[in-house]
């Protein structure tokens, strides 16, 4: 049930910007004053629900990584210190007004708890998007007045990790609970708090805080700490995997669901389907999470194993035998997709396919994960699908990546087993679903990072910011350029003759007949440059509008292009 949050606006509406009376047996809204508000539960709630609606995470269909043709100037090394623009300033100001008046009135002291506990998780949250873009910015943790002295500096990106994680504390130590409920499930929880202090201190360990050439092994000790803190009391509090890989969107709260974003119609929506599906089977969006070559190449194969070793992997026939997250996650040309509002069921991505020479897909596929294929052309377009922005498997994969810098090598190979017994992949007479034993080292890192990349694909470009954080770029993509996989049609065939073919009763078996139709090529989709992403960039500028507007800001170091930005974000 989504009640709360579907009324949650018109409510908050009325209660604060509407002239009228008698509303709930309220006193007329426009006179509300300071002293009504915070000696009453109900409008402090409705406070904290809207600074919720809006700072809460929700859908990203950007990825500026290898996984889509996506992130033009950052991916090519061509941006300026303008280009990188988050600065939540004023929602940070609302939420501190609200953590500074929360406790003026006279509501009970338990929520009171409970509430600040909620705003303390969306100031973290605010900051940590800041600090993992440009490291330190300043600190600001009261309302500024006009009175006040505007022009402040840069906290050191410690400063500001400390504090993030004292937020995240103070919320762990509140009266929230674990879990919500009815009408209030999705609201911000313990677990929530605690599954984000896990992430926060896991970026706080990798290689992008750490001055090049240097690791602090106490971070990792840290972070593998509260990592299986949150690990296990999760589990201890009935969060778990879910168990399926491709409907965990859509049974909603269910136990794999921790920081979430609630949507619901009308109100808050979210265009992810309509931008992501094939325009034929949605309106003016298309065009967002088009999977490359690499990307769909890479998939483990049924056992576990990878392409390059399995004498099961046809390079023509490549969607045989693939761990099961390839058909929930890529649609091919000829797969089975049969989205409501197309009269096909085979997605064609051919050339000359009449729907595709209009904002067709960039690489020859489409993604099809988190999409629901019940949903209309009106439906794609005002979805109510929640956004997960964290969910067990990533705590479990957070788990890991820390027990492995830290030694603890069984412990992370039995969370891989975890997540790959829930995909559906083949065990195997070892029972290790592909894993090679004794890994160890780089190679067990390498191993976790590449299950990140299949598990959380097209999740909130987490592959990008798994990049940043573990300094890859260089070693992985720079110098490379991405591909997309096209068909062609066997002469003479013709897309006329492909029109009839598809409504030929039966209808002939793509999987084994392919060939009889069509012939694939890889498509050079970066045709002008390498990847290139500079070092600088693991820390990017200040936008020359904040700098101007507060003279004590120091520009990160390396920006601007001639070098003479100050401050050191590795403090």
């Amino acid at each position: 049930m989504k009640t709360i949050y579907q009324f949650l606006v018109i409510l908050f509406s009325l209660y604060v910007f509407n002239s009228c009376t008698d509303v709930l047996d309220k006193k007329d809204l426009t006179a509300l004053d300071e002293q009504t508000v915070w000696n009453d539960a109900s409008y402090a709630e409705f406070f904290v629900n809207k600074l919720c609606i809006d700072n809460l995470p929700g859908w990203d269909t950007s990825d500026n990584s290898d996984n889509t043709p996506g992130g033009g100037n950052i991916l090519y090394g061509q941006i300026t210190s303008n280009d990188i623009n988050d600065w939540p300033y004023t929602q940070i100001r609302n939420v501190n007004l609200f953590l500074q008046k929360i406790g003026t009135g006279n509501i009970d002291a338990s929520t009171q708890s409970v509430l600040k506990g909620q705003a303390l998780v969306l100031r973290a949250w605010l900051y940590f998007r800041m600090v993992r873009l440009y490291g330190g910015v300043p600190l600001i943790l009261e309302p500024q007045e006009l009175k006040d002295d505007l022009y402040v500096t840069r906290n050191k990106t410690s400063e500001c990790i400390t504090q993030i994680v004292k937020d995240l504390d103070d919320a762990i130590n509140s009266d929230l609970p674990w879990s919500w409920s009815g009408d209030n499930a999705g609201k911000i929880s313990k677990a929530a708090a605690l599954a984000l202090k896990a992430r926060v201190l896991l970026f706080w360990a990798s290689p992008q805080y750490n001055r090049p050439g240097t690791r602090d092994a106490q971070r990792w000790e840290t972070a593998y700490s509260v990592n299986k803190q949150a690990k296990e009391q999760l589990e201890n509090q009935g969060y778990g995997l879910y168990n399926s890989y491709s409907d965990l969107w859509f049974d909603e709260m269910n136990k794999e669901v921790i920081f979430v974003k609630r949507q619901y119609y009308p109100g808050e929506t979210n265009a992810w389907a309509a931008s992501t599906r094939p325009l034929e089977a949605s309106t003016n969006y298309t065009g967002g999470n088009h999977p490359t070559a690499e990307f769909v190449d890479i998939y483990p194969m049924a056992d576990g194993t990878s392409p390059s070793e399995s004498p099961d992997y046809d390079p023509i026939h490549y969607w045989r035998n693939r761990d099961p997250r390839f058909e929930a996650t890529i649609a091919y040309n000829s797969c089975y997709y049969p989205l409501i509002g197309r009269a096909v069921t085979r997605q064609w991505t051919y050339r000359g396919y009449a729907p595709e020479q209009n904002n067709g897909s960039r690489t020859g596929y489409y993604c099809r994960k988190a999409i629901d294929m019940t949903q209309t052309v009106f439906d794609c377009q005002n979805s109510p699908t929640d956004w997960i922005e964290i969910r067990y498997a990533e705590v479990l994969l957070n788990f890991a990546e820390c027990a492995a810098e830290t030694g603890h090598n069984d412990e992370a190979v039995e969370v891989l087993k975890q997540i790959r017994a829930r995909a559906g992949i083949l065990p195997g007479e070892n029972r290790m679903y592909g894993i090679k034993t004794g890994l160890t080292g780089d190679d067990l890192i390498n191993a976790i990072m590449f299950e990140r990349r299949i598990e959380l694909a097209f999740e909130g470009n987490k592959r990008y910011w798994d990049l940043r954080r573990r300094r890859l770029f260089a070693p992985e993509l720079n110098g490379t350029r991405r591909h997309g996989r096209f068909a062609n049609l066997v002469e003479p065939l013709t897309p006329v003759d492909m029109d009839q073919i598809r409504l030929s009763t039966p209808e002939p078996d793509w999987d084994t007949e392919y060939t009889k139709y069509f012939e694939d090529e890889l498509v050079l989709i970066d045709t002008q440059y390498d990847i290139n992403y500079p070092d600088s960039y693991y820390f990017y500028g200040i936008p020359n509008s904040h700098l101007e507007a507060n003279s004590k800001l120091q520009q990160t170091e390396g920006w601007p292009d001639n070098g003479s930005g100050l401050f050191d974000p590795y403090q």
